[in-house]
């Protein structure tokens, strides 16, 4: 397969999967570009990156522009089209073909795109909001001290409000709430100090 950034012969490496399979991409020895068949970028397990980009670190850290104005796919030799990806940093642009839909990742590329996406899980993994703790707390208080009149209904309201809307339920009623009613609240806070270790 020739390179398509300077048409010199690429090698295969193989770089391991999410859940252990091999996948087989292409690499350039010259310039240091990559080729992955479609979606291979995405099923690349994490750090993957740094084993195949170790071949001369310190010119393939460093991502380097794509030298040709049109490049053409190695598979199909058709004309590859730029895109951006929102999985993708948004300075990185990537080059696919439009018939294969293989992507071209220049030198330094997949290393980049594999620190945005650790950095990205590393966002996901962030302690439990601290307003929400709070608002369960508050529903947990309301139960145990007997004012547990309509906190059902407030804890249901509490679970459908997405949390970016900042609207926290009122949870101060007085009135008593049927047995059934109040033997599932108890079920459902014990869960909730569970997960929240309250």
């Amino acid at each position: 397969m020739l390179c398509p950034n300077d048409r010199t012969q690429t090698h295969q490496v193989r770089i391991v999967g999410h859940y252990g399979g091999p996948i087989i991409i292409d690499q350039c020895e010259k310039c240091g570009g990559i080729w992955f068949d479609e979606a291979e970028p995405f099923r690349a397990k994490q750090g993957e990156a740094e084993k195949i980009e170790i071949l001369d670190t310190g010119i393939l850290r460093t991502p380097s522009t794509i030298e040709n104005s049109t490049l053409f796919c190695p598979r199909d030799d058709c004309a590859m089209a730029r895109f951006t990806d929102k999985y993708f940093p948004r300075d990185i642009v990537l080059v696919r073909c439009p018939s294969c839909h293989g992507i071209w990742l220049n030198r330094g590329i997949f290393t980049k795109y594999q620190q945005f996406r650790q950095e990205l899980m590393r966002a996901k993994k962030s302690p439990p909001d601290e307003k929400l703790k709070e608002r369960i707390a508050q529903l947990i208080e309301s139960h145990e001290s007997g004012r547990s009149t309509g906190t059902l209904r407030r804890l249901g309201e509490f679970l459908s409000t997405p949390m970016d809307v900042g609207h926290t339920p009122d949870i101060d009623d007085t009135t008593d709430v049927g047995n059934v009613a109040g033997t599932a609240l108890t079920i459902l806070l014990a869960i909730l100090r569970l997960i929240f270790r309250f």
